[in-house]
């Protein structure tokens, strides 16, 4: 019997998902089976945060591509790990495999799927995924015969029981030597009604927030110096910085054992002087804050987020005593954001010294999230794709994304020239390119090691892209 085990992804890289199925592939092969990856990039797609062009990716789909290539292998089993956007493409792909009857495994941290979106799934499994596979992949080693078309696992795993994550999997379309991504963490103390994370917490309960010891990442650290001495280590934390005795712990060893350096990200209500030099003297260059709307109302209110103007102010403020290097996510189509809410954020953020980037992102309302109350009707597919927002706004954040994303460039009397009637609508009229050239400048005057690693990666995946549809 073949034991390779395949898994099916769609998508950027950089996501918590990449780091699920990791993980599943170290499982596989703790149970002595072989695994690979088919991957889609997504280039083009919904989850490109360098240029998201939809349609283009729509016209020159790779599905049918991909769908040969897993069948190539003639696996034993293929994995698909769903989210919530990607119900379509897996349903496109699956329908494709039981032509070639591949045995099709669907995990889902939720329930409440439509059978019919899944009625060409083998098996479908639903609970936190590491667990439910980890259980599932046992009883196909044991060959137990009668294993139910469903299978719910309940509860959560002790992640500082998982095997390592096998980033091999991702080795040939990562560049592992230029940037490694770790995440130290499961889930987010925060209950940001818009967030992934927060639909999660609701499912699996209050003890869905765990942290692995410091020593088991500096394991993995180790490991991922060894083999491949990565320049830089992105941790995707949504929040690195909450536990101050965990980081002190976590930093030290760091200190002595990693030294390479290092990106993360913060919450500004946990944000003081004795968290920003640990960081600073450890080797971070960037932090990034989520600041997401200058509106308090907003913020408090339809975000539930309990960080202050204040917290922001002084958290940021620290950051340029320390020399530390900041990006600010923002967010447009907000329920009730108005154009001064965005005059506001533009005069608080060009007073900013060390900014590095204003990371723009659309709301998204998936229908679990609290926010849905709020925004009923919805919003685009994902953060990078489209602009939000509805009526007039749509224009304005249109022009805002544009100013925030070159923010950094434009002198003082500039930002106050196109502040005043109405003036911030001709940019409208600038063409994107000139807004990516203005972006790169700002990269190359602050020495943006992401900036860079994206500059030589997004080239490489858009000539796979290329290749694969020539095939």
């Amino acid at each position: 019997m073949n034991e390779l085990i395949v898994f099916v992804y769609k998508g950027r890289y950089f996501v918590r998902d990449t780091e699920t199925i990791c993980y599943f592939s170290s499982i596989s092969k703790s149970y002595g089976y072989n695994t690979d990856l088919v991957y889609d990039e997504d280039v083009f797609g919904v989850t490109d945060n360098v240029f998201s062009f939809p349609i283009l990716n729509y016209v020159f789909s790779l599905d049918k591509v991909i769908a040969e290539r897993v069948i190539s292998l003639s696996p034993f089993m293929v994995v698909f790990l769903l989210n919530f956007n990607n119900i379509g493409w897996v349903k496109r792909i699956g329908s494709f495999l039981t032509k070639s009857n591949i045995k099709t495994i669907v995990i889902s941290p939720l329930d409440g799927l439509d059978d019919k979106e899944i009625d060409f799934a083998s098996y479908v499994l639903v609970g936190e995924p590491e667990k439910v596979f980890d259980r599932f992949v046992q009883k196909i080693k044991r060959r137990e015969e009668l294993l139910p078309k469903k299978m719910q696992v309940d509860g959560l795993c002790d992640v500082d029981k998982l095997p390592l994550p096998d980033k091999s999997l991702f080795s040939r379309y990562i560049d592992f030597s230029l940037s490694y991504m770790v995440y130290t963490s499961k889930g987010c103390i925060g209950k940001c009604s818009y967030c992934e994370e927060t639909i999660y917490s609701n499912k699996f309960g209050p003890f869905y927030y765990r942290r692995r010891s410091p020593a088991k990442v500096i394991e993995e650290l180790i490991l991922a110096k060894k083999k491949y001495n990565p320049r830089e280590i992105i941790f995707k934390d949504s929040v690195f910085t909450v536990d101050k005795k965990w980081l002190k712990e976590f930093l030290k060893m760091y200190t002595q054992e990693i030294k390479v350096p290092y990106k993360c990200f913060g919450k500004a209500e946990f944000f003081d002087e004795e968290i920003a030099y640990e960081l600073k003297s450890s080797g971070c260059y960037c932090i990034e804050f989520g600041i997401q709307t200058l509106n308090e109302k907003i913020r408090k209110e339809v975000l539930y987020r309990q960080e202050t103007f204040a917290h922001i102010e002084k958290a940021l403020k620290i950051c340029d005593k320390y020399q530390l290097y900041y990006d600010l996510d923002h967010m447009f189509g907000l329920p009730g954001e108005t154009i001064e809410d965005h005059k506001k954020a533009v005069k608080f953020y060009h007073g900013l010294k060390y900014l590095n980037r204003i990371k723009c992102h659309n709301l998204v309302v998936y229908p679990q999230s609290e926010i849905k109350k709020f925004y009923p009707s919805g919003t685009t597919e994902d953060f990078f794709s489209g602009v939000a927002g509805q009526g007039k706004m749509k224009v304005a954040n249109r022009c805002f994304e544009k100013i925030f994303k070159i923010l950094p460039l434009l002198p003082e009397w500039l930002v106050n020239f196109f502040m005043q009637n109405g003036k911030w609508r001709i940019f409208n009229f600038i063409p994107g390119i000139l807004i990516i050239i203005g972006q790169i400048l700002i990269a190359i005057k602050n020495r943006d090691k992401r900036f860079k690693i994206y500059s030589r990666l997004y080239p490489i995946k858009v000539y796979r892209w290329i290749k694969s549809l020539c095939l």
